[in-house]
């Protein structure tokens, strides 16, 4: 699992220090056809870059885990998601300080104009 303080190198894009880890209180059950039960852990890491790769800073990760068969994996492919588990990293994400001012406005002004009946 990943750490605070961790620093570590991304191919192409460089060094960065890992700031923050928020993750769900416990990994979601699933079950697989042909493993069984497997458990799946997903993450979001805050990250520092040595030097930023954009202007978007490219700060959150969305790394995972799984257990299959009693052993932790590292997740090598784009994470799915269920909307419950994605729901509560962001707000843990958010009350842990991951997301800025206007990140937060951006997305309170979609959801109420969604909620609004908007698109």
């Amino acid at each position: 699992m990943i750490e605070v303080g961790k620093r570590s190198k991304a191919r192409y894009w460089g060094e960065y220090e890992v700031q923050g880890v928020v993750k769900l209180d416990a990994p979601v059950r699933c079950h697989s056809l042909e493993k069984g039960e497997v458990d799946f852990n997903p993450t979001i890491v805050k990250l520092a870059w040595a030097r930023e790769p954009s202007g978007d800073k490219h700060d959150i990760w969305f790394p995972y885990w799984i257990t299959i068969e009693g052993k932790e994996k590292y997740g090598q492919y784009a994470p799915m998601i269920g909307q419950k588990a994605l729901l509560d990293l962001l707000c843990k994400g958010i009350d842990a300080g991951f997301f800025d001012r206007d990140f937060r406005q951006a997305l309170e002004r979609k959801l109420s104009s969604c909620l609004r009946g908007g698109a």
